[in-house]
Parts: C-alpha cells; sequence; structure tokens
C-alpha cells in the first residue's frame, strides 16, 4: 500500500471534461493530490517547475506539444517521475513512437471509463509492484495454482487450465493463446531456447521446481485472469514493442512485415484475442504475462498497451 496523500498526479489532457472526470476520480476516491494542465507546453512551463510530481498521465494528441513529445521531455528533465499515456485511439498505431520514447503503458479510454484498471495500472507504476493478477480482481474471486514442468505436454496443461473457467467461455482461441504463452515461458523463458530452430528443440525434459512455470487463474462475476510467470526474465520492453509493430506494420504487398518471424507471434496472438495482454519484467528474474477478458463486451474497443519492466 502506499500513502496516497502524499503522492502527486499530473492529469494533461486538452479536453477539459476528460480532464475533470479522471481528477475528480483521482482526488475524491483514490485520495490522491492531483494536478492539472491543458495540454504538454502548459504542463512544462506553469506545472512541473514548481511542483513536486510522481507520476503523469496524459493525453496523446493534444495541440502544441503531442503526448509522446511531453513525456520524452518529462524523462530527460524529470527522470524520477513515472510517465502513462491516454488515448481514445487505436494504440496500435502509436507502437513505434513507444518505441521510439520507451513508453510500456498506453490506457484506452472506453465507454464505460473503466476507473478500476486506472487505478490498478497507476498503483502498480507508483509502487514498483507489478506482479500479481489478483490485483485486477474485485470483490470474491475463485483461485486456481497450476505448475508446468514438461515441455511435451502443453495442450494439456492448457485444457486443464480451461477447465477451472466457468463454462460459459469461449475456450478455442483462449486454449490456442495458453499453448502460445506457455510455449514462450518454458522454451525461451527457461530454456533460452532459439526460435529459428525450433525443429531441434528437445521436449522431452522436467524442470526443477526452480524453474517451473507457475500459472494462477482467477475469476469474479466480471472477468477471468491468467497469469503465466517463469523465472528467466529473458524479455525486454523494447523487444515486445518490436515484435508486436512487426505484426501489424504492412510492407508493400499489404503483408505483416512479422508474416514470417519465427518469434513474437504468440504475444500478438494473444493481444489480438484478448481484452488486456500484460507483461510484467524483473530483468533477469521474472517475467509475468497476464491475461484478462471481460464476459461481455462492456470494456470493449481499442486495447491498451501495458508493458512493465523493472
Amino acid at each position: 500500500m502506499i500513502d496516497k496523500e502524499n503522492i502527486t498526479i499530473l492529469i494533461v489532457d486538452d479536453e477539459p471534461e476528460i480532464r475533470g472526470l479522471i481528477a475528480d476520480y483521482l482526488e475524491d476516491d483514490e485520495g490522491y493530490k492531483v494536478l492539472v494542465a491543458e495540454d504538454g507546453i502548459d504542463a512544462l512551463k506553469n506545472v512541473l517547475p514548481d511542483n513536486h510530481v510522481d507520476l503523469v498521465l496524459s493525453d496523446i494528441n493534444m495541440p502544441r506539444m503531442k503526448g509522446f513529445e511531453l513525456l520524452h521531455e518529462v524523462k530527460n528533465r524529470y527522470p524520477a517521475i513515472k510517465r502513462v499515456l491516454i488515448t481514445a485511439y487505436n494504440v496500435e498505431d502509436y507502437f513505434e513512437l513507444a518505441m521510439k520514447h520507451d513508453v510500456g503503458n498506453i490506457f484506452v479510454k472506453t465507454t464505460p471509463f473503466n476507473f478500476s484498471e486506472l487505478s490498478t495500472v497507476l498503483e502498480n507504476l507508483l509502487t514498483d509492484d507489478i506482479f500479481g493478477a489478483d490485483r485486477y480482481m474485485q470483490g470474491d474471486f475463485k483461485r486456481f495454482m497450476f505448475v508446468v514442468t514438461r515441455g511435451d505436454g502443453l495442450q494439456k496443461d492448457a485444457d486443464a487450465i480451461i477447465d477451472c473457467l466457468p463454462p460459459y467461455i469461449e475456450k478455442k482461441k483462449l486454449e490456442l493463446v495458453l499453448v502460445e504463452l506457455l510455449t514462450n515461458a518454458i522454451f525461451y523463458g527457461i530454456r533460452g531456447e532459439i526460435p529459428s530452430k525450433k525443429e531441434t528443440w528437445d521436449h522431452d525434459f522436467e524442470l526443477s521446481n526452480d524453474d517451473a512455470i507457475q500459472i494462477q487463474v482467477l475469476w469474479d462475476d466480471k472477468k477471468y485472469a491468467i497469469s503465466i510467470n517463469d523465472r528467466g526474465g529473458r524479455l525486454k520492453k523494447q523487444d515486445v514493442l518490436y515484435w508486436l509493430h512487426r505484426q501489424i506494420g504492412k510492407d508493400e504487398r499489404g503483408l505483416p512485415h512479422g508474416i514470417m518471424d519465427s518469434h513474437g507471434r504468440g504475444l500478438f496472438i494473444a493481444r489480438k484475442y484478448i481484452d488486456r495482454l500484460l507483461i510484467n519484467i524483473a530483468t533477469n528474474s521474472r517475467t509475468e504475462i497476464i491475461i484478462i477478458n471481460y464476459y461481455n463486451e462492456e470494456y470493449s474497443g481499442f486495447k491498451p498497451l501495458y508493458i512493465n519492466e523493472i
């Protein structure tokens, strides 16, 4: 837990209604100290020089200075400040800028506005306590634990995980996503296999208890979450952004640049079929992939980007 009364969040948005809506929630409901600015120039000239700020939450599309430009300046001038972007548009259009400016978190405005998710994302960043799917659950929720140690039974492992979920869950795409993510965790995260040499991989092995892949399955009355943890910590934020961008960027024939890539497609598939894909990385120590699906389309639309690296 953090002492929110001593945390200051700066909200930068040129739309007064959105700026006020978020400010009221973070100040009145969450207890943060909140400052506001109408655009990046206002933030840099009139707010940041005279105030201690712990986190900047900025819209992307603003007059005079775009959100990416603002966060670039914030990183250079105030490197201790945490940075989050927010947009109502397609986040995939910003992958290249996210790589350029080292931005891992882009929250998406939805209708209704997902205040609970925003609160969790901000608190995770402010505390550097980024791991754990349970913080995305609400009220009473179910929890199941799994351990995966072998590389030759991932389909069965995926089926066992899915069996813990409510029976009305659409399972075909989820099964594909789980096999991809389990493969990433066990073969890349732990064993460090070379993606381009899959034909040489050994599948007949058993991981030690220290190296076993840890899985949690959680669900409440609105959504379910599955977290897949490995103790390799081999993923890097810049690499994830690069792989995702290659899958959506097109060549002169109109085909994705990464259509023939042997690595990175699993994360793209997860992002495509799942409502929320969250990637948490403690370099050389731990990687956690969390997928979250809502039972209905309450928060449908463009998908956010959440990649945290500590």
